[in-house]
């Protein structure tokens, strides 16, 4: 590692320390590690002193009456004569581990071998026939064994993270440098473009005034030539006439008046021709936009990228039931996956997570991946009609290692292709619920058009009638969602002579529990059994709305009867449970009449 590091060390926690590696010496001692390192070099250097003396370490346990730790030397004087020499010899090291005793007893044997769950505390035989008699125990043994379970798996995931941050954090780094690196390119290409763009402009500009004013002073000097000939005609003309005036001759002064007049005519004529020379001034007007373009210039600042999605927050904000949060078809992107990973990690009811068909890909995969690693109440997550590839794929199989409550990972209409899903599985061994998930990661999941349509006619009706269409149980999955969690006005649901079981029934439980507004189901003439009848009557004990269940003609037993009793003894708002054409007897019966005693609907 030095060689590899040029001969420099650095502190593992990348705190920034280093140091030359052939000082490693000043580094601080781990504490840690070194307590580490002596526990498994020497696992009982904690040996007790004698029981006896109090002075010497013990080497001997004796396993007989005296229940001691001993040196050689008391053990000697004790246990040369009498009885005590035939106790039995142990070494230390050999020691039997101590097992509490029940405080509340004098009696030895009333060690603590349960767990009590209700009071969550330790409990003897004793105690657990009498004081707790009525309350839920296990075996301590089991308890600690399953305590150390759900440690170690704590612990799983947080190295899991820690790990996952730490890997995070290089990449950050390297991010970091390139991005410096690529914004310090874009600066100086932006830059020298404009310096480029402002040197030939100044060379077009100064070339344009130099010609402007070559051309104009042409101009100039040719009508400034033709005004120095006239100029010059001009003085002739004038010393001609003063050589015709001096001497006075007034016939030289007529015969000169001819010419005079001729050239005084042709040149008042040129006169009109050299008109006075007028010029507009020439001036730059755009060099005005420089100094606002400097300006700009001066404006530009390295800023970071804020982003937020409010309408992603409202929407979470105004769902009513917690445990389902349906994102689907919202144009979401990976960004907004940071807000649905806050999302998991402080909602601690949230089991259903919908967001299908969205914009999400690799990096948001990622964001959400790293939320299970730590979430224990997501059950459901669906992400199919998306952009994840085998890398988000990754993700969420290094997540679920150590995730052991997600059993539904719903991703087909990625970019995963079926081998590549396969493969990840195998990887995937530790955790068996949700390996077939991703094995059959690109499955396409149960649709039925014609339902769909019928819901979509319906979306907005007070009364619904659905009989007789020879509906099955994976139909009530896209029932409960589709119309019971978004119609929020039928009261009156017709869904009886279909072929509608057990799953079918907790599909509807789901939706009646957060269901506000239904007054009437009719599941008559099903095949509802004691696990539908279960499921209903767990609905029943939080539902407020409904008042009219209709169960004939299914296949409810007894122990379906009591678990329908168990929920009329709660339920406040049902005032009439149909039954008639089942499979209850006379116990079936008896639960439910103590039900309707306990039952306060009148």
């Amino acid at each position: 590692m030095v060689t590899d590091n040029h001969g420099v060390l650095e502190c593992p926690k990348r705190d920034g320390t280093k140091i030359e590696g052939n000082n490693i010496g000043d580094l601080p001692l781990n504490e840690t590690v070194r307590g580490l390192l002596q526990l498994f070099e020497n696992p009982n250097s904690n040996i007790p002193l004698c029981d006896r003396c109090g002075t010497n370490e013990a080497e001997h346990w004796c396993d007989s009456d005296c229940k001691h730790c001993f040196c050689t030397k008391c053990w000697d004087s004790i246990h040369e004569v009498g009885q005590y020499q035939h106790h039995r010899k142990l070494s230390v090291k050999d020691k039997p581990l101590e097992v509490p005793k029940c405080g509340e007893h004098n009696d030895e044997d009333q060690t603590l071998k349960y767990w009590c769950e209700l009071c969550s505390k330790e409990m003897c035989g004793n105690c657990q026939q009498f004081k707790h008699k009525d309350h839920k125990f296990v075996l301590v043994t089991e308890y600690v064994k399953s305590l150390g379970e759900k440690t170690e798996n704590g612990l799983q995931g947080v190295q899991s993270c820690v790990n996952y941050r730490s890997d995070r954090v290089d990449k950050m780094l390297t991010e970091i440098e390139e991005e410096s690196q690529d914004n310090q390119s874009k600066v100086t290409t932006a830059i020298a473009s404009i310096r480029q763009v402002i040197d030939e402009q100044e060379r077009i500009l100064l070339e344009s005034v130099q010609k402007t004013e070559k051309d104009e002073r042409e101009k100039v000097e040719d009508y400034k030539r033709l005004l120095q000939g006239e100029q010059q005609n001009l003085i002739e003309q004038i010393l001609k006439f003063v050589v015709v005036c001096h001497d006075k001759n007034p016939k030289k002064i007529l015969d000169a008046k001819k010419p005079f007049e001729d050239y005084i005519k042709a040149t008042d004529t040129k006169l009109l021709e050299l008109k006075p020379l007028t010029r507009t001034k020439k001036h730059l007007p755009d060099l005005d936009a420089l100094k606002n373009m400097e300006t700009e210039i001066r404006k530009i600042k390295l800023e970071a990228l804020k982003y937020d999605n409010e309408k992603l927050r409202q929407l979470i904000t105004n769902t009513t039931d917690k445990s389902t949060l349906n994102l689907s078809s919202s144009e979401l992107k990976d960004r907004d996956m940071e807000i649905v990973a806050k999302e998991l990690e402080i909602n601690r009811s949230l089991t259903k997570l919908r967001l299908f068909t969205n914009q999400i890909s690799d990096i948001g995969a990622q964001h959400l991946a790293d939320a299970l690693r730590t979430n224990t109440t997501l059950t459901d997550l669906e992400l199919y009609d998306n952009q994840i590839g085998t890398d988000g794929l990754e993700h969420f199989a290094d997540a679920l290692r150590t995730n052991k409550t997600l059993n539904i990972l719903i991703m087909h209409g990625n970019k995963v292709k079926d081998q590549e899903a396969g493969f990840i599985a195998d990887k995937l061994k530790t955790n068996e619920k949700i390996e077939p998930q991703i094995r059959k990661i690109n499955e396409i999941p149960y649709t039925n058009p014609q339902l769909t349509q019928l819901i979509t006619n319906n979306i907005n009706s007070e009364y619904v009638d659905f009989s007789g269409k020879n509906l099955n149980d994976q139909d009530m999955k896209i029932v409960a969602n589709e119309l019971l969690q978004v119609n929020k006005v039928v009261t009156t649901l017709y869904l009886h002579a279909n072929q509608i079981g057990d799953v079918g029934a907790q599909f509807l439980t789901d939706a009646l529990k957060a269901n506000t507004a239904l007054t009437r189901l009719d599941l008559y003439t099903n095949q509802i059994g004691d696990s539908g009848a279960q499921y209903l009557g767990e609905a029943l004990k939080t539902n407020k709305s409904l008042t009219l269940l209709q169960l004939q003609t299914n296949q409810i037993g007894d122990s379906g009867a009591q678990y329908l009793a168990d929920a009329l003894k709660v339920n406040e708002s049902l005032q009439d449970l149909r039954l008639q054409n089942n499979k209850i007897g006379d116990s079936g019966a008896q639960y439910l009449a103590d039900g309707l005693k306990v039952n306060k609907v009148n």
